[in-house]
């Protein structure tokens, strides 16, 4: 599997930098995790809209907003002839009316289905399962396996979560987690959002071999979030548009 990182940064995208996304390709499959302001055009048109799988872990507007670009775009080409499949897009079943709203796009060559707790997708060799973790909306940590490496993406959530998600990306290869909040700033330990110190501690619980952290808060420079998670965890990265993990 290779990782590439389209989008680092919320609620807002600003120059150089987008708002949650990543792709995840493994031979002809691909999969796109958050769709968030911006990430788009990390995409090579048209050939990464061929054999692509997107999942919106929750649908808040900092994780979806480009959904309807990829879907406008999709359209364009199938029209043209030069994309064959449908974009399959996942996303949670709330709340409905945004749910309606992206699958009901006239124009668009998607097809769209829910995810749930329970569900298993296969995209090619890739496994992936979900785990709903706490957040003010219905929200899913992602978990990816080709049976040889794995990576888990914890999306958007809260310390509550932390024994589920140490659990569920036991000794992954890559956790990519959220760290939106720095303790030096005077963050409860319980928000909606997990600090930089929070996501390493999630890290080392579960025996990751390493940690990208995200969802930074443009004001900060990342290497504020680095620094603040190495102190637990020492093999911590910050996410930057751009850069890619081969697995």
């Amino acid at each position: 599997m290779q990782l590439k990182i389209l989008g680092t940064q919320s609620p807002y995208n600003t120059a150089g930098h987008n708002c949650p996304g990543f792709l995840i390709t493994d031979e002809d499959a691909k999969l796109m995790l958050d769709c968030g302001s911006g990430s788009h055009r990390m995409l090579n048109y048209p050939q990464d809209l061929e054999n692509l799988n997107v999942i919106l872990t929750h649908l808040h507007r900092d994780h979806y907003n480009d959904i309807y670009n990829l879907q406008y775009a999709s359209f364009v080409f199938h029209n043209q002839g030069r994309v064959i499949k449908p974009v399959q897009v996942y996303m949670p079943a709330t709340p409905p009316e945004i749910y309606k709203d992206i699958s009901g796009e006239d124009n668009a060559y998607c097809e769209y289905s829910e995810i749930h707790k329970d569900r298993t997708l296969t995209v090619g060799k890739i496994n992936i399962t979900f785990l709903p973790v706490t957040h003010p909306m219905e929200t899913y940590a992602v978990k990816i396996s080709d049976g040889k490496s794995t990576i888990v993406y914890t999306s958007d959530t809260s310390w509550l979560s932390n024994q589920d998600i140490s659990a569920f990306a036991k000794d992954a290869d890559i956790l990519i987690s959220e760290a939106s909040l720095l303790v030096s700033d005077g963050f409860p330990e319980v928000n909606s959002h997990l600090t930089a110190k929070q996501a390493a501690l999630i890290a080392k619980q579960a025996g990751v071999k390493k940690l990208i952290i995200t969802h930074f808060w443009p004001e900060k420079a990342p290497q504020q979030f680095v620094d603040e998670a190495k102190e637990y965890f020492e093999n911590t990265f910050a996410a930057n548009e751009g850069d890619i993990y081969d697995l």
